[in-house]
């Protein structure tokens, strides 16, 4: 069996890391797989080194017809008995329409909570003889939109646990993040766009530090409003204790060391940040927004605060820096958690067998 993979991500954010999860596990599998990804993307390097064939192939939007025409002919010379789209961005319309057109039995993997009118979402979702949910949040809404219940199915994405066991040593994590070792680190990992509510976050911190003066935060994650954010952290005369640390591809060796991971988010389809911080047990607060909550076991494993509850996601906050116990219970359970609901050899599994059922 060949799968043809479509995955237009240029940074390595949580969809182009699950690709490399998956096709590592297929290939173990000896099912054969071509993945097509942006050719100066980090997926393309790290998908060479364990011996996957990759083609560098960029989509701009729905209408790049540019692609459109490479990806016919790279369908017509592969042959592959199923195409799976990862993407948004025009790659799921286009590889949709093409291989529906020339009988190609294909998949889609929707990995964000609405983000496009409903009407859009369905005629994207037609296009497919299989929709993968990646929370089951995701798939409610997909149902909700009017697509065919047999059409979709629950695949949750899922984390590394071996590579997540790679932690660097506390005195390496305190030089490269220039902290004190009696610091209470505060992570929160995400693009730096406006959804993921980073200016809130901000605006917490600054009446926290006000009452707790060891707290640092360190903000992972490059975008459009960096800049901004910077500017509002000097304003506050935070920029000692906000470090903005930009996209780190080694990130996963310091999750460990994290006290809490703060999530801001108002949409977030599941969010791998937040299932990698769990899996080595750092407790999490965030707004229930997305698949949110099926990452964090609310009093369990973190605290949740409803959408837009400024003051309450402050007091679960609060509540972490002062409650060393309760801190260290949900770690326990939030290492239990992730290993019992987000195992990737079950996320392989699944993909196996659905891709069998089409075949």
């Amino acid at each position: 069996m060949k799968i043809l993979h479509i995955e237009n991500g240029r940074n390595f954010y949580g969809g182009p890391q699950q690709v490399l999860y998956l096709c590592s596990g297929l290939d173990q599998k000896g099912i054969k797989n071509i993945v097509i990804c942006h050719p100066e993307s980090f997926l393309k390097n790290q998908l060479e080194k364990i011996g996957i064939k990759v083609i560098g192939l960029a989509c701009k939007s729905d209408f790049d017809l540019i692609f459109a025409l490479n990806l016919y002919k790279i369908i017509r010379r592969e042959k592959p008995d199923i195409i799976h789209c990862h993407s948004r961005k025009g790659a799921d319309f286009l590889s949709g329409f093409i291989a529906k057109s020339m009988s190609v039995s294909n998949v889609l993997s929707r990995r964000v909570d609405s983000y496009e009118p409903n009407i859009i979402s369905k005629i994207r979702c037609s296009l497919f003889k299989k929709i993968i949910a990646i929370s089951k949040k995701i798939y409610d809404e997909t149902s909700e939109v009017g697509i065919d219940k047999n059409k979709l199915t629950l695949i949750k994405s899922a984390v590394d646990l071996n590579q997540l066991s790679k932690q660097e040593k506390k005195s390496v994590f305190l030089k490269k993040f220039n902290l004190q070792d009696d610091d209470f680190v505060i992570a929160t990992i995400g693009q730096l766009i406006p959804r993921k509510g980073h200016e809130q976050l901000i605006e917490i911190f600054s009446e926290l530090k006000r009452s707790h003066s060891r707290i640092q935060l360190l903000v992972f994650g490059q975008g459009k409003l960096e800049a901004h954010l910077r500017k509002i952290s000097a304003k506050n005369n935070l920029s000692k204790s906000i470090k903005f640390c930009g996209f780190l591809y080694d990130l996963d060796n310091y999750f460990s060391h994290f006290d809490l991971v703060a999530h801001c988010a108002t949409r977030e389809g599941l969010g791998v940040s937040l299932l990698k911080a769990a899996a080595v047990g750092v407790p999490i607060v965030a707004f229930r927004t997305g698949g949110i909550a099926e990452v964090v076991d609310h009093r369990e494993t973190g605290l949740l605060a409803e959408l837009g509850d400024k003051e309450s996601l402050q007091k679960n906050i609060e509540y972490f820096i002062e409650n060393k116990k309760f801190r260290l219970a949900c770690s326990i359970n939030a290492k239990e958690w992730i290993k019992n609901q987000f195992s990737i050899e079950e996320m392989i599994d699944k993909h196996t067998k659905l891709y069998e059922n089409l075949v």
